[in-house]
């Protein structure tokens, strides 16, 4: 049998991981000759950066991490080269917090306080006509962290995706907006990697977008219901109705999962306006060619 390519990943705890989770444990990965190791990370500055120094060859994370750090390091050369999904999270409140206007004077956990998914929270209480001083962002770190700060009762709100939100619905929280209500547009969570990195394991790279893209549609596949819900169990303790509840938000067709992996170009946009709304980037906006390379996605589905 031939030696498997090994792949180090890093991602958030997260739902939507189920993807990978078939991947290693149904044998795709294997089958494109890859073994894939994976660790999670405490947030997406961390991410950033291990991706940056070469301790790991692939992450998942938000489009507009990938954009602040190109950004803010003269030395990334961080991209994008597919896509997860358009954000599949949602403003979960404290129990005692039934409305967007009883946020104001609160604290609210975030991932960073300058990249992410930090916008779409902002433009959302703007909207509500709160100034930035009506409210205290602290960073706390990804989305299990802020779900277990959140029942710990230390902020009044967070942005969480499955299965923390209906996890915390069940513990009394209460749902005050979805994404796609607060930005209807979006490139959330994608895959990322350093471009000198891909340049030197072209055909790796295709082989792992390749095995997610298949995996992908294997979750989307009714008959792998029951082992994607094993698979949640196994990887997000959850069971029963939430798992079934977590797993029909991931593969909803118009909010879950992307079913082919590809890169929401519109949604890339849609991340450097709102990162230009809200302070962080200069216009004339940078193209959106800038962060992505759709060559190794290309290569992958053409040839598959």
């Amino acid at each position: 049998m031939a030696l498997l390519t090994p792949l180090r990943l890093i991602q958030f705890r997260a739902g939507y991981n189920v993807v990978v989770h078939a991947a290693m444990e149904h044998g795709l990965f294997a089958k494109h000759g890859l073994r894939v190791d994976v660790e999670y990370t405490p947030g997406s500055l961390y991410l950033s950066e291990a991706l940056r120094a070469g301790k790991f060859h692939i992450g998942h994370t938000g489009a507009d991490d990938v954009i602040a750090d190109v950004e803010d390091h003269s030395s990334s050369d961080l991209f994008l080269f597919m896509g997860l999904h358009s954000g599949l999270l949602s403003l979960v409140s404290a129990p005692e917090i039934r409305d967007v206007e009883s946020l104001r004077g609160k604290e609210l956990a975030v991932d960073a306080r300058r990249s992410g998914f930090v916008f779409i929270l902002e433009r959302t209480l703007r909207a509500a006509d709160f100034t930035p001083e009506d409210y205290k962002l602290v960073e706390v770190g990804g989305w299990e962290s802020r779900f277990l700060a959140l029942l710990q009762g230390k902020y009044a709100a967070t942005l969480l995706t499955p299965p923390f939100i209906g996890q915390s619905l069940a513990a009394g929280c209460h749902l005050l907006a979805r994404g796609d209500k607060m930005i209807p547009v979006y490139q959330a969570t994608g895959g990322a990697a350093s471009r000198a990195w891909a340049k030197q394991n072209a055909e790796t790279l295709v082989s792992y977008i390749r095995a997610y893209v298949e995996a992908t549609e294997w979750c989307f596949d009714r008959r792998n219901r029951k082992a994607c819900l094993e698979l949640l169990a196994k990887h997000n303790g959850i069971g029963g109705a939430a798992a079934a509840q977590t797993l029909d938000a991931l593969l909803d067709p118009e909010y879950g999962l992307y079913p082919k992996a590809e890169l929401n170009l519109p949604g890339i946009a849609a991340a450097l306006e709102l990162r230009a709304e809200m302070g962080y980037l200069g216009r004339p906006l940078p193209p959106v060619e800038k962060y992505v390379d759709l060559s190794y996605y290309r290569g992958a589905v053409s040839s598959a």
